[in-house]
């Protein structure tokens, strides 16, 4: 189950925790499956509640719309991540080392497993990088700022861009460039699946990855702001 491990999630990003029970944890399994399944402007409530076996209303005393689903989704993915990073650069002693494991972890591919890989992950990343923007670029977007739902990625970048001022403490656009890298590698993720002329990613090479770490370590170590 994807939710393995509790990740602290805003409580204004659900109506009841779906980490509390088992058919919350249910819920938020099989609407991963679905929106991989079908594309989140396809997925519907009534859709999820026929997938569960349950009933539209037990999935709506969870979450008020599909919209605030998604923020659920993108809050924990985001969580997670930066769990992940904790764990993976924990033993290591510099922050380049840091850094570059990081960068690895956030731009390789969705089928990748490594130690600490949770059933269910490469279908929450895909959607992530297909359809996590949705939960940002809408016209919402300053209230659901204001209800937490971005915080877990705020933090992860907040981590990063720690690590950037280690190297380089003249390095004038950390965030830029964190957010920069995450999301084209999510778009060059996506092109190489769908538009392959627009990437040089493909199924035989770590290209993306190798890219953006060759970014980032030209961009802070040539640039002093």
């Amino acid at each position: 189950m994807v939710l393995e491990v509790k990740i602290a999630v805003p409580e204004n990003v659900y109506l009841k925790d779906p980490q509390q029970s088992k058919l919350g944890l249910q819920l938020i399994q099989e609407g991963i499956e679905l929106i991989d399944e079908i594309g989140y402007e396809a997925f519907t409530f009534k859709k999820l509640a026929t997938k569960i076996n349950s009933t539209e209303a037990s999935v709506y005393r969870y979450f008020e719309n599909k919209q605030q689903f998604l923020q659920f989704l993108f809050s924990w993915y985001w969580g997670w991540m930066n769990y992940k990073i904790h764990m993976e650069t924990a033993s290591m002693s510099t922050a380049n080392e840091k850094l570059k494991r990081s960068i690895k972890l956030l731009t390789q591919s969705n089928d990748v497993v490594d130690s600490i890989t949770t059933p269910h992950e490469a279908k929450l990343k895909s959607i992530i990088n297909q359809e996590g923007i949705k939960a940002v670029l809408n016209k919402n977007v300053d209230q659901i700022n204001q209800s937490g739902a971005f915080e877990n990625y705020k933090l992860l970048v907040e981590k990063m861009t720690c690590w950037i001022l280690e190297i380089n403490p003249n390095f004038a656009y950390p965030q830029m460039l964190l957010t920069t890298i995450i999301e084209g590698a999510h778009l060059q993720h996506f092109f190489a699946t769908h538009l392959p002329r627009l990437t040089n990613q493909s199924s035989e090479n770590n290209a993306v990855e190798l890219f953006y770490i060759q970014l980032i370590c030209t961009q802070i170590t040539t640039n002093n702001g």
